[in-house]
């Protein structure tokens, strides 16, 4: 089974950190998703104020390291379940 994946990194450029919300949005996954990179030392969370925030830099470094990334604003990418 197939499914298509968006990735919006425009955000990704204007902020240094941004919350779990705008990370859904950016990833277009789930909040529970997101814990479990973060609970495998993926993807680093840091707490402020009650909130989860996240650096945006490091982000871009995991989509890198998964060969998610590129130099294109909205890539769609082929995901096949196992």
């Amino acid at each position: 089974m197939e499914r298509e994946l968006n990735i919006n990194i425009s955000m990704l450029s204007e902020r240094e950190f941004i919350n779990i919300k705008d990370l859904k949005q950016t990833l277009g996954t789930s909040q529970n998703t997101i814990y479990r990179i973060c609970d495998r030392k993926e993807l680093n969370k840091y707490k402020f104020r009650g909130k989860n925030w996240f650096r945006t830099e490091e982000v871009i470094s995991y989509l890198n390291s998964k060969g998610i990334l590129s130099s294109n604003d909205c890539i769609k990418i082929n995901m096949v379940n196992f």
